[in-house]
């Protein structure tokens, strides 16, 4: 996530969504099938909760990424973004 005023996802700076795909992709490759058959089922079970998790996280932080990115130099008052 980047915070600078003029950031932009289309800036070469992927999506959270997709940067979390890529990280759990590469911890399931290194370390979680390398454990298959060696965890007990309350391990498997917590894994699961956290990639759940993640993946709740990174969808949420993706779509205020693309609702950031709509709103982009369309304020007049940049005050009114956090506004009910």
């Amino acid at each position: 996530m980047n915070i600078e005023k003029d950031f932009s996802s289309q800036d070469g700076n992927p999506y959270s969504n997709d940067v979390m795909d890529l990280a759990m992709g590469k911890l399931a490759i290194m370390l979680i099938e390398p454990m298959q058959g060696k965890l007990t089922q309350e391990q498997d079970a917590l894994l699961a909760l956290i990639g759940i998790t993640f993946k709740c996280i990174a969808e949420k932080a993706t779509a205020l990424e693309k609702m950031e990115e709509a709103f982009q130099g369309s304020f007049t008052n940049e005050n009114d973004f956090n506004r009910n």
